[in-house]
C-alpha cells in the first residue's frame, strides 16, 4: 500500500475473473460492486427423426392440409344419391298424376258445360235446299260449231231454313267457303258462299254463284249433254262447303264446316232452266246438332 491517499488492489492479473471492485476516495462511503458473467447454456437438442436415405420430406402449411374422408363416406354418398333419384322419380310421377287429374276434371267440366248448353238452347240442324240453278255459257254445246273451250256459269238459289232454332243463330263465314258445280265428274265452275248472319227462327234465300273458264268437253261428253237436254233432264252435282259459327245467346262458338251435296237435274242449259229433280245431303260435324 502506498501513502498517496488512494487504495489500490492488492494484485492484478491479466486473467479477468469476472469480478470487479470499485472504491471511491472515501472507502467508507463507497459500496463494493461485483459483476458476474456466465456463458448461456444452449438448450438440449430435440430428438428429430431423420429421413431415410432416398426419401423426401415435404412440409405443407397446416391450413392447406385437407382431410381425406374415410371409405364409408363414399358408400353413404352413393346411398343418398340413389335415394335422391328415387325421390325425383316419385316427384315426376306425382306431377304427371296431378296433371292427368286436372285434365280429367277439365274434360268433365267441359262435358257438363256442353250438356247445360244443349239443355238450355236445344239446337237443331238447319235445312238447306237448292231451289233453282240458272245455267249460262253452255248453249249449243252439242253443236259442231260450238267453241272448243267454254266458260260456263251457274247461279244457285239456296234456301237456308233455321226456323227449328228459336234460340240459336248462325254465322256463315264467306272466307274458306266453296261452291262447286260438276257434270259427270267433270268440274265446271267454282264460287263462294256469301257471308251473312241468320237469326234464330229465320229463313233466308240467297244466290250463290260459280264461274268456270277454259272448260273442254270430249266428243262423247258433248253428245251426252246434248242428248240429256233433248230429254229435258241435264244432271249436275252441286257441292257446298261453308264454315259456320253458332250464336248461343251472348256466346259465339268456333267455326265448324258444314257440307252440302245436292244432285239435281234441269230441263235446259239456259238461265231460265227449271229444276226437274233434286236431292240434298247435309253433313255437320257438330255433336249437339240433332236432325
Amino acid at each position: 500500500m502506498m501513502n498517496d491517499g488512494r487504495v489500490h488492489p492488492a494484485a492484478t492479473s491479466s486473467d479477468f475473473s469476472g469480478e470487479y471492485a470499485y472504491s471511491s476516495s472515501d472507502p467508507s462511503s463507497s459500496p463494493l460492486y461485483s459483476f458476474h458473467f456466465e456463458k448461456p447454456v444452449p438448450p438440449p437438442p430435440q430428438h428429430q427423426n431423420k429421413p431415410q436415405p432416398g426419401t423426401y420430406v415435404v412440409q405443407v402449411p397446416k391450413d392447406k392440409v385437407f382431410r381425406v374422408p374415410p371409405p364409408e363416406n363414399a358408400r353413404l354418398f352413393q346411398h343418398y344419391t340413389r335415394r335422391a333419384k328415387r325421390r325425383a322419380g316419385c316427384s315426376c310421377l306425382r306431377a304427371c298424376l296431378y296433371l292427368a287429374v286436372a285434365l280429367l276434371s277439365l274434360a268433365v267440366l267441359l262435358a257438363a258445360a256442353v250438356g247445360a248448353v244443349y239443355l238450355a238452347f236445344k239446337p237443331r240442324q238447319p235445312a238447306y235446299t237448292v231451289v233453282s240453278l240458272a245455267v249460262s255459257g253452255l248453249a249449243g254445246v252439242g253443236n259442231a260449231s260450238a267453241p272448243g273451250a267454254l266458260s260456263p256459269g251457274f247461279a244457285a238459289t239456296v234456301r237456308a231454313d233455321n226456323s227449328a232454332n228459336g234460340k240459336v243463330g248462325v254465322h256463315y263465314d264467306g272466307a274458306g267457303s266453296r261452291v262447286a258445280v260438276s257434270y259427270e265428274g267433270v268440274s265446271l265452275a267454282d264460287g263462294a258462299w256469301p257471308a251473312f248472319y241468320q237469326a234464330p227462327g229465320n229463313i233466308t234465300v240467297f244466290v250463290a254463284k260459280a264461274k268456270g273458264t277454259g272448260i273442254r268437253f270430249s266428243e262423247r261428253e258433248r253428245g251426252q249433254m246434248a242428248a240429256a237436254e233433248r230429254l229435258r233432264s241435264v244432271p249436275f252435282d252441286v257441292d257446298i262447303t261453308v264454315p259456320v259459327r253458332l250464336q248461343l245467346g251472348g256466346l259465339r262458338t268456333w267455326a265448324v264446316p258444314v257440307t252440302v251435296r245436292c244432285a239435281m237435274a234441269v230441263d235446259r242449259l239456259a238461265a231460265s232452266a227449271k229444276m226437274v229433280s233434286r236431292s240434298c245431303d247435309v253433313k255437320v260435324p257438330f255433336l249437339f246438332w240433332r236432325n
